[in-house]
């Protein structure tokens, strides 16, 4: 009875509105809310269908074909009313942007292949170095701190960037710890997706390395590559993994599943829709499920790995979703402690996506992640040792204060 009184009362603002792309759009939107939603949000779907609806009259007044532009911004609003952050609206444009990052499907736009966290004190500090990309292939590493650009001290960040905005070789003058260095680049096309990388910051104590995961989005590669430089790490002599996923916002289930068994080995936990249940977890070099809406099945890593050194983890307000994952398995299933900020808070739900009729979409938390024992998981990550992430700080000094905890952690001088 319910549903058909709300279906009454749309109908009716169709009528007032007119029937329009508007309206059409609002219409189609609010149905797949209504249908796929399986949050933990107490949304009154009804009040908030009947506000839009109203809210659509009001906007289309005098527009007998009210344009879809009308319904996207009302839309927006009406998945921000939601609160869950796994939910959210898409624009034509950022939807072909989402898909081409969970494809790992590069901007064919020349690039140095870095990215930059902060700037502070006339410092600009290096985040991620893109694996064999021209940053990589020149030797700049992550934290490293670039203080002048082709001889040039930098004035602020539009600086750095506006003089790196070129064609031609830039010679960038690096602080690495103390060391001081000068090392010359030039963009490139990239054909790589974003992958972790492995590296051994200057200063860490020998057999330590920083495992970096950006994010999980692409396919069938994050959780592998994770197993392969563990196997790397190993075949170097590694004594102690420090996993580094600060600001990783997160991606494909089958990737988090994969990734945390290098250090764990097998855990189990579970998927949840409205209608459908499916494992979650990894068990001897096997991924043992994804969601029933992803197209991409679980499959058998060609060469797992098995870490059985000191691990510590880092997170920060910006780890999200897949990467909660990762840190809350690492933790509850090895023990292994975890320093930094609380999380994001989107891990105990997934996402999926549902295109719209004007090429924008819906991201709509379809899916809730629990224990074999049947209890959700947490909302988020409570880190053992609280620590905040402060770029601007390893800019201005080069140190990373996070780093000198985990050693700690893991009882390394």
């Amino acid at each position: 009875m319910r549903m058909r009184l709300w279906v009454l009362a749309f109908v009716a603002w169709v009528g007032l509105v007119g029937a329009s792309p508007a309206s059409d759009l609002l219409q189609q939107a609010v149905g797949e809310l209504r249908t796929h939603y399986y949050g933990y949000s107490p949304v009154d779907w009804d009040v908030l269908a009947e506000q839009s609806g109203h809210e659509l009259e009001q906007a289309c007044t005098g527009q007998p074909q009210c344009g879809v532009e009308t319904a996207a911004r009302i839309i927006a609003r009406l998945v921000r009313n939601i609160g869950d952050g796994h939910t959210f609206y898409l624009s034509p444009q950022r939807y072909q942007q989402f898909r081409a990052w969970l494809a790992g499907q590069p901007d064919s736009t020349p690039i140095y292949g870095i990215t930059i966290p902060a700037f502070s004190d006339g410092r600009v500090l290096i985040g991620e170095v893109r694996p064999r990309s021209a940053a990589d292939l020149a030797g700049v590493r992550p934290y490293d701190r670039v203080v002048a650009v082709n001889g040039a001290p930098i004035s602020s960040l539009e600086d750095f960037r506006a003089r790196i905005n070129t064609d031609q070789p830039v010679q960038l003058t690096l602080l690495r710890g103390e060391e001081r260095l000068q090392l010359t680049l030039s963009r490139q096309p990239y054909s790589l997706p974003v992958l972790p990388t492995l590296h051994a910051p200057r200063g860490l104590p020998e057999g330590v390395f920083v495992l970096r995961i950006p994010d999980f989005a692409v396919y069938q590669q994050i959780g592998p590559r994770v197993h392969q430089l563990v196997l790397e790490a190993q075949a170097n002599g590694a004594k102690a993994l420090i996993v580094d996923l600060r600001d990783n916002s997160g991606g494909e289930e089958t990737e988090c599943q994969g990734a945390p068994g290098a250090f764990v080995g097998n855990f189990a936990l579970e998927m949840r829709t409205r209608s459908a249940s499916v494992p979650f977890g990894y068990a001897d070099g096997a991924i043992l499920g994804n969601d029933p809406k992803d197209p991409n099945p679980p499959y058998h890593l060609e060469q797992p790995a098995r870490f059985t050194g000191r691990v510590a983890v880092l997170v920060s307000r910006g780890t999200a979703s897949c990467g909660e994952i990762m840190a809350y398995v690492l933790q509850q299933f090895g023990g292994i402690k975890v320093i930094g900020q609380r999380t994001a808070g989107v891990m105990n739900t997934a996402t999926e996506f549902w295109p719209l009729a004007d090429g924008s979409a819906l991201a709509i938390t379809y899916v809730r992640t629990f224990k074999t024992s049947g209890e959700a998981l947490p909302e988020y990550v409570t880190p053992d040792i609280e620590m905040v992430y402060d770029p601007e700080a390893i800019a201005r000094t080069g140190r990373d204060a996070m780093l000198e905890k985990a050693l700690e952690v893991m009882g390394i001088r």
